[in-house]
């Protein structure tokens, strides 16, 4: 592992979006920093890496929505997408490896090697981090893609450095849930999640034994997997559970609204729409007056409803849902648009995926699987004995898309730190969890009060909070017994971050986590939370960002239980001295709980129309400029939706206001 420096100033990890456009921000504006990119994969781009890509993956986006604001994707990669399309995997990877070429980025970056702990140096004056690395094993790779930084031991000996900073870049879909089904570990045919389908799914759609697979869960993955198997012909059994969230919200790519056809992935950057989104943020974007309308008078909320309600009906009307035939009507969702974030997904099929449930090819069912025996699904059934299951018999493959782990992959340590750090975690102390469970319930207050519309809404899961474990088959009287349930699962608290990127209370400003939220503008989102990162490293903030709140917490609600435990000896960071960062961390992650609860707010931030206020609210913390149409509010109400163009050149614009240049300290 000589390639890996025992120290170095800035250590990025994750070479996807978020951790590349995050390098190339900061070497842009500080160029002599000694800046490191770990990456586990073998390629460049994260979830659009090349051995994450098949045939039929292809991006949500459009052409125009899924490039950085200063690299054209028509100029990567010329040819290879047309106005309308949705762009392949392999060209979003070949996009992503241009741009890190582009920007040269590839010579700080090394593949194949996985972080495993991080070891917050509490002791040292201006903090800092000791990091133990260990390379993954080879195999065989794509020697354009991986750049020649792959490590191919014999053995796997840790490597340990040390980082003056960390940027976390890992994402939010890079380790599936861990299959806990009765019976997995004597199950015979192929069981895998969907990270392992995606490796492997060459072979499996090529293999003239898989005849007829089995698909779990009702997210777009699986609607991928499903569209994956039945356009080769293979018969699929569609299992969507009937305990979980249900199927996603999916629509065409463009919809009609009233007469207007609309390119729907650009709805949610129309302003106007916007202010139909209840949303703790949305006053930073300059119409206050017209949101507090919308969603503290009864007329509003009765405006907001129906609006929601008239967009999902349009979707699922449009869609087909309803006329296809009650196969294809099990695909309808649970509960109104309003309630789901960033899952609500495109149907972006060379054809229509529906055919195939028309055609018998795909059986869809609403049940939950009770455990597997042999070469079988048994699936469960309220009221039935067990010799009653029903059974799907013979299967060849079972996919399991039912989700991913939302920590952040890394061991952090000690984990007495991850109460103040703001990260997943079974470790709170009781001191730390009284004092969060204080400011959440003060935070439950404002938002219930601001939004009683949030009251109304489905209710959360604890199943939400929990992450499984894996099962080890065991048999008792000749059948098989699962193990207890509480050894089954770990509850987990959900991300809390201040603006969603940095730790609520870390006086040493070493450790950001960038992309640790799921909206509908990544590339976009990614690049301004970038250079909020530098600024906030930077001790660069505008003077005087506003809080989230409209009501100052000491003054409404009794402190949290002393001692808070969140390093008592320092006071938290804050961007002003009118900013109380720990409560405002509240706010925005108990918002997103009642906001979208049958999203993932529970866990992390997910949000649709609420992408746009985030970036300005971003924007504003930077002191640069949110409102970007021009012509003042004209622009804003009547110059449609935000683009990429309207974001071009912002981090020059910046570094023309803060007239930095020099290598980060």
């Amino acid at each position: 592992m000589d390639d890996i420096p025992d120290h170095t100033d800035v250590l990025i990890i994750g070479a996807g979006i978020q951790g590349l456009v995050a390098a190339k921000t900061l070497l842009q504006l500080s160029p002599h920093t000694d800046l490191l990119i770990l990456d586990s994969q073998r390629s460049i781009g994260g979830v659009w890496a090349k051995e994450n890509c098949y045939t039929h993956l292809k991006t949500n986006n459009q052409l125009g929505t899924f490039e950085f604001t200063d690299y054209d994707l028509a100029e990567a990669c010329p040819g290879k997408v047309c106005k309308g399309e949705h762009i392949p995997g392999e060209v979003a990877h070949d996009y992503l490896y241009k741009y890190a070429e582009k920007f040269k980025l590839l010579e700080r970056v090394r593949l194949g090697y996985k972080v495993l702990t991080a070891e917050h140096l509490l002791d040292h004056e201006n903090g800092g981090w000791r990091v133990s690395v260990i390379p993954k094993p080879a195999g065989t790779a794509n020697p354009k893609a991986d750049v020649g930084h792959i490590s191919t031991p014999s053995s796997t000996p840790i490597k340990t450095l040390t980082a003056s900073k960390i940027l976390v870049c890992t994402g939010l879909t890079s380790s599936p849930l861990p299959i806990s089904l009765p019976g997995s570990s004597s199950f015979l045919p192929p069981l895998l999640t969907f990270h392992d389908f995606r490796r492997q799914a060459s072979a499996l759609l090529n293999s003239p034994t898989i005849k007829h697979v089995a698909i779990y869960g009702g997210s777009k993955a699986a609607y991928d997997a499903v569209y994956a198997f039945a356009s080769r012909s293979i018969n699929v059994t569609w299992i969507i559970r009937a305990s979980g969230h249900g199927p996603a919200w999916m629509a065409p790519p463009h919809i009609y609204l009233g007469p207007l056809r609309c390119w729907l992935e650009l709805l949610v950057t129309i302003r106007p729409l916007n202010w139909l989104s209840p949303c703790i943020w949305g006053d930073r974007d300059g119409f206050g007056f017209i949101r507090r309308l919308f969603h503290e008078t009864r007329v509003g909320r009765f405006v907001v409803r129906n609006f929601w309600e008239k967009l999902g009906g349009d979707v699922v009307v449009q869609s087909g849902l309803r006329e296809k035939g009650p196969g294809v009507a099990k695909l309808t969702p649970k509960e109104s648009a309003l309630w789901y974030g960033a899952g609500i997904s495109i149907l972006n099929y060379e054809t229509d995926i529906h055919q195939y449930i028309q055609n018998g090819t795909v059986n869809v069912l609403r049940n939950d699987i009770d455990r597997l025996e042999g070469r079988n699904v048994l699936l469960k059934v309220n009221g039935a004995v067990d010799e009653a299951l029903p059974k799907i018999p013979e299967v060849d493959a079972l996919i399991c898309s039912t989700g991913w782990r939302w920590d952040s992959g890394i061991t952090i340590l000690p984990t007495t730190d991850h109460a103040n750090l703001g990260i997943p975690s079974a470790s709170y102390t009781p001191a730390q969890k009284a004092a969060w469970d204080v400011l959440d319930a003060q935070a439950d207050t404002e938002v219930l009060a601001r939004f009683p519309i949030l009251a109304t809404g489905p209710s959360i899961s604890k199943e939400d909070t929990v992450i499984p474990k894996p099962i080890k088959a065991s048999t008792a009287n000749g059948k098989l017994q699962a193990e207890p349930e509480k050894q089954m699962k770990e509850e987990l608290t959900p991300w809390r971050l201040f603006r969603g990127i940095a730790p609520p209370s870390n006086p040493h400003r070493d450790i950001l986590f960038l992309g640790m939220i799921t909206s509908l503008q990544t590339v976009l989102r990614s690049e301004v939370m970038a250079l909020w990162a530098y600024a906030y490293l930077n001790d660069a903030m505008a003077p005087s960002p506003e809080g989230l709140s409209t009501r100052h917490p000491a003054a409404a609600f009794p402190p949290p239980p002393s001692p808070i435990d969140l390093h008592p000896k320092h006071a938290p960071p804050a961007i002003s001295q009118t900013t109380d960062w720990l409560y405002e961390t509240a706010l925005f992650s108990r918002f997103c709980r009642w906001r979208y609860p049958m999203g993932y707010g529970a866990r992390f931030p997910d949000f649709t129309f609420d992408g746009l206020p985030h970036i300005d609210l971003l924007m504003r913390d930077l002191g640069l400029r949110s409102w970007r149409k021009g012509w003042g509010w004209v622009g804003e109400v009547f110059g449609g939706p935000y683009l990429r163009g309207d974001y071009k050149g912002f981090v020059d614009e910046w570094r023309e206001k803060r007239k930095f240049g020099e290598k980060m300290e």
